[in-house]
């Protein structure tokens, strides 16, 4: 039953990007303007933010994906993106043990062009669990996710800069809003910085 309550909470994902990205071909059509899209890759450097303020340290992460833009006014656009993003931290098993969160992530951007190449954005993105796993001291890797929550609310910020029309790059930070960890004794949040280079299509 659990198995099925997780596939249909990723099916509803899959459903609600698909509506994203519907609403945003639609406003291009309307406005007669030309979508945007493109394929990014880089990495996440992921933290957790833990309640009783125990220390972990940052680890390291693919973030990979796609993402789309239709402009709304002369320097505002919308950005939805779909993204496999890994995250995560170190020392968080047993004080020394490492912890990846892989997600499947939909960042929907407000981005604001501050001058010819260069943007700032800023949205909520929704992160859904797809698989999380620890490695211990020993590098025994041991898949643990039923002890995590199936989903990850965030804010998320930063900026792009594109030095020339297909090329570019982003950074942005990204705060997560509750608790990660399914179990009642701790309390974990995400956090990570993300850099990205982008090639748009």
């Amino acid at each position: 039953m659990p198995q099925q309550l997780t596939a249909m909470k990723k099916f509803y994902f899959l459903i609600l990007f698909a509506s994203v990205f519907t609403n945003t071909v639609q406003a291009q059509n309307t406005t007669a303007k030309k979508l945007n899209w493109g394929y990014k890759i880089g990495i996440n450097g992921s933290n957790l933010r833990i309640e009783d303020g125990a220390d972990a340290n940052w680890k390291t992460g693919l973030a990979t994906g796609l993402f789309f833009n239709i402009k709304l006014a002369n320097k505002l656009s919308l950005q939805p993106e779909v993204l496999y993003s890994s995250m995560g931290a170190r020392n968080v098993v047993n004080g020394s043990g490492s912890l990846r969160l892989n997600y499947f992530s939909l960042p929907v951007m407000a981005k604001y062009k501050v001058c010819k190449n260069f943007s700032v954005l800023a949205g909520p993105q929704m992160d859904m669990l797809i698989q999380a796993k620890t490695k211990s001291s020993s590098n025994q890797l041991s898949k643990v996710t039923n002890d995590y929550n199936e989903s990850s609310f965030n804010l998320t910020g930063g900026a792009e800069y594109w030095p020339v029309h297909c090329f570019g790059f982003s950074a942005r930070y990204i705060y997560g809003l509750n608790d990660v960890a399914g179990f009642d004794r701790i309390e974990m949040k995400n956090q990570g910085v993300q850099l990205m280079a982008a090639v748009k299509f």
